[in-house]
């Protein structure tokens, strides 16, 4: 009785421990993953006629909702434009954002000053880096285009969407199918990284 007594308790153990290995193998896939995404973002401003699925748009605008905020204070306004000539009109407005008239859609990501005069530019910031690296992650490309600081455009893009005043759009990010494959650039430099101090 006590030998069938242990082997359950070194089977039980075995089953735990492989399980646990499991759980920890899962766990490292999706970190790599996580990391693998961020380093082969690119940029990019050309994009197939495909349609982005509605699936993927909802993924993309839970992702840049899901930054983090400053007192949690969200600040964000998100406009999302698949109107043909309202992405002619915004790459009129602002002619850095040109791509989006060849993209399926556009998200333009706003700041609420109202809700937060101090840190909205930081949290929109943090929006626009989720939808860049959600949007990479479904197979799709996008860009990030400035809007703000630019007073010109942010008033010709108030007045496009008919925007309150205290609604700044910070960024204009084109979305699509990439047209092709491109390469991330190496931007990791040793020499920008301070232990403790400035190095000189």
């Amino acid at each position: 009785m006590k030998k069938i007594f242990y082997v359950f308790i070194a089977l039980t153990l075995c089953v735990l421990s492989c399980y646990a290995d499991k759980k920890e193998d899962k766990k490292n896939k999706e970190s790599k993953t996580v990391i693998d995404n961020i380093l082969s973002r690119v940029s990019v401003r050309q994009f197939t006629v495909q349609k982005v699925e509605q699936e993927k748009i909802n993924i993309i605008l839970k992702a840049a909702m899901a930054a983090p905020s400053g007192m949690n204070l969200q600040p964000w306004e998100i406009l999302v434009v698949n109107d043909k000539n309202k992405l002619e009109a915004v790459a009129q407005a602002a002619p850095n954002a040109k791509y989006c008239t060849d993209s399926s859609l556009t998200i333009i990501v706003c700041g609420d000053t109202k809700t937060s005069e101090k840190l909205w530019i930081q949290d929109c910031c943090a929006v626009t880096e989720n939808i860049l690296l959600a949007a990479h992650s479904q197979g799709l490309g996008a860009v990030w285009c400035m809007c703000y600081p630019a007073q010109d455009k942010v008033a010709d893009v108030q007045k496009i969407f008919n925007l309150p005043k205290h609604v700044i759009p910070l960024s204009i990010i084109p979305i699509g199918y990439p047209d092709r494959e491109l390469e991330p650039k190496k931007k990791f430099n040793s020499d920008k990284i301070h232990i403790n101090g400035w190095n000189n």
